[in-house]
């Protein structure tokens, strides 16, 4: 009893100290997190990124079929370029506005306004800011090759500037471009980052500056028909600083075996039956005798011992055409965010206009062809069989160098919709035909950009119709300023 007495009286002391008449203490939490973490913000972005360009949604990313390595059996009308009817616009906003680069700037704020102990600890915040500023600028990349001129200098401070202006989109590119280079300059692999928080390279602080360099170097080509002398330099500075030498710099996004952790895919390509891959691009394949068609194709939907594309942007039976591989249908096939084959093109790029990156278009634009078929598990002998072929060795390939760049460019980007589209733009190769059946509003044309938000238009009018005005209209058919010729 006196024990009882004693906890009791101890209990009352320890109350009264703590001011028990104040009762919304006791519902604090003291050892729960009251905001998210900035290792969390960052995860959560990078897997919300990784959808992005992951996902084969019809509400949100149409781009393969944009880039006719797709089409759809049943739902055609992303594949007629009907970008209103699914406000596609908003998908792409809402994703990278708030779930990726909110997040990823948040948790720039919390670690900016953290303090470092020591030299140690100063070293890993640094490396953390730069990796976040990197990523920062990969997501603002993407909506300006989407949009043209999207809101930068005013987004995401809704109490300070509740209807943001539109930026212009060559200015915005200058500035990420400026801020990529600080972001490069801080990285150290000395210190440690993120560790397994990061879910693309688990805190390796070489590979992030390997990749911001590779992104720079794609950043600098897409300004070389607008800025040869900025580009030239922009090139040639990531090259020499270090951009993806081999496969194993590759930037994956993995996937697992869970429902919530898999590969978005797996809900569109086995889940349902309705793509399948368009006869342009298997054409285009079968003609060369690609030894990839059986790693991007479904060997058991082979029609009479053939791969047999679908019409573009028809409605078909799913059974009577050729579908995705078996490699895309897999739970834990990893999601891409930057690859050594395309950096390899790229470089081919960059050669063939003169640019200073260690070696010829002809050598890395094998190289690229090599890396794609060895990324998708091809033999070394069927690979060079491919390469001796002459419609696609470099000195004998159709077309100009350039074209011949595009082309491969175009096939090794396979399953990367966007990026097959975002470079077809960029490049004008291969020719690719509208559908006769495409909306009004394409003008018979592939689009060549994604038009804003509905919402745009409703909620931050005047900033809106400005945009509009500036890049030429708020069309499909508007070219985004680095789309030239």
């Amino acid at each position: 009893m006196r024990i009882i007495k004693t906890i009791f009286f101890a209990g009352a002391v320890l109350c009264a100290i703590a001011s028990c008449d104040n009762l919304d203490n006791m519902n604090k939490n003291e050892k729960g997190y009251e905001t998210a973490l900035p290792s969390a913000l960052m995860t959560s972005a990078q897997v919300n990124y990784a959808y992005f360009l992951t996902n084969a949604s019809v509400n949100s990313n149409n781009f393969r079929a944009y880039a006719q390595h797709w089409s759809t059996s049943t739902y055609t009308d992303e594949a007629n370029y009907n970008q209103a009817k699914r406000n596609l616009g908003s998908s792409h906003s809402v994703l990278l506005y708030r779930d990726v680069l909110q997040d990823l700037i948040n948790s720039q704020k919390q670690i900016k306004d953290s303090k470092a102990l020591g030299p140690i600890e100063e070293g890993i915040k640094k490396n953390r800011l730069a990796i976040l500023e990197v990523q920062i600028v990969m997501a603002y990349q993407t909506l300006v090759d989407l949009f043209g001129n999207v809101a930068y200098s005013e987004a995401l401070d809704i109490k300070k500037f509740p209807l943001p202006k539109y930026d212009d989109a060559k200015t915005i590119y200058f500035d990420l471009a400026t801020r990529l280079d600080a972001a490069i300059l801080d990285l150290n692999d000395q210190y440690d980052s993120f560790g397994n928080a990061d879910l693309i390279f688990h805190g390796d602080v070489a590979k992030w500056k390997t990749l911001a360099n590779s992104v720079k170097l794609k950043m600098g080509l897409h300004l070389a028909d607008v800025d040869a002398a900025k580009a030239k330099t922009m090139v040639e500075s990531a090259f020499n600083s270090g951009v993806m030498s081999k496969e194993t710099d590759t930037a994956l996004f993995q996937y697992f075996s869970s429902i919530t952790d898999m590969n978005p895919l797996y809900d569109d390509l086995v889940n349902s039956s309705q793509i399948n891959i368009a006869a342009f691009f298997v054409n285009e394949l079968n003609g060369k005798e690609d030894p990839r068609r059986d790693f991007f194709f479904n060997p058991n939907s082979k029609i009479n011992g053939e791969y047999k594309g679908a019409p573009y942007a028809q409605q078909v039976n799913y059974a009577d055409y050729s579908n995705t591989g078996l490699r895309l249908r897999q739970k834990t096939n990893p999601g891409v965010i930057f690859d050594y084959t395309e950096t390899c093109f790229l470089l081919a790029d960059a050669a063939n206009r003169g640019f200073n990156v260690g070696a010829n278009a002809a050598t890395y634009y094998t190289k690229g062809i090599e890396a794609s078929m060895k990324f998708w598990g091809v033999s070394d002998t069927d690979i060079q069989t491919y390469l001796n072929r002459p419609d696609v060795a470099f000195a004998t390939a159709a077309g100009t160098d350039k074209q011949k760049i595009a082309y491969q460019l175009w096939i090794a980007y396979y399953n990367r919709g966007f990026e097959a589209w975002t470079e077809y733009r960029r490049l004008d190769y291969p020719i690719l035909t509208a559908p006769v059946t495409a909306v009004q509003e394409a003008e018979g044309k592939v689009p060549v950009r994604n038009i804003y938000s509905t919402s745009d238009k409703t909620l931050n009018t005047a900033n809106y119709e400005a945009a509009s005005s500036a890049i030429g209209g708020d069309l499909m058919t508007t070219r985004i300023f680095w789309d030239k010729f």
